[in-house]
């Protein structure tokens, strides 16, 4: 993969200010991602455009893994959506990021295991594949730092 490709990407996006200028030690530790997820290094696409209501779901924050969360039933879902929306931006630090590790989710280790608790950023999880941009490869583990090409 090389900065600058397009790639259709799905699944948990944050925003690119919690990410930007953190080492990769520092990025795994943000999202729930097991101590050395990053080793190989990461590749970083930005979305192209901002899902739309009945393409995302609600991820709460990295403290609580995806395979974790319950949505809650007591809240207006749409307008807590509403509001994230509201939030993303598609250039500079509010736009959506999703992280593409070298070391690829491994479906025979358990989820807690290779997701534990972050440090709580928040999440999104995109269903549909949106289309997107790659905008760094970052290798160098643990100290190489994330900041976008494009």
């Amino acid at each position: 993969m090389a900065v600058g490709q397009p790639l259709n990407v799905s699944g948990c996006v944050t925003k690119d200010k919690y990410l930007r200028g953190k080492t990769l030690e520092q990025i795994e530790r943000l999202i729930g991602f097991h101590t050395g997820r990053l080793s190989k290094g990461m590749t970083v696409v930005v979305l192209n455009r901002q899902p739309q209501m009945h393409e995302f779901d609600l991820g709460a924050y990295t403290q609580v893994a995806t395979h974790r969360f319950q949505q809650p039933t007591s809240l207006d879902i749409d307008k807590i959506k509403q509001m994230a929306q509201a939030s993303w931006s598609l250039a500079g630090l509010e736009r959506l990021v999703k992280i593409l590790p070298a070391i690829r989710h491994d479906a025979s280790v358990d989820p807690d295991i290779q997701y534990p608790p972050g440090q709580g950023v928040p999440q999104w999880v995109v269903k549909v594949p949106i289309p997107g941009t790659i905008i760094a490869e970052v290798t160098g583990y643990p100290a190489a730092k994330y900041q976008p090409a494009l």
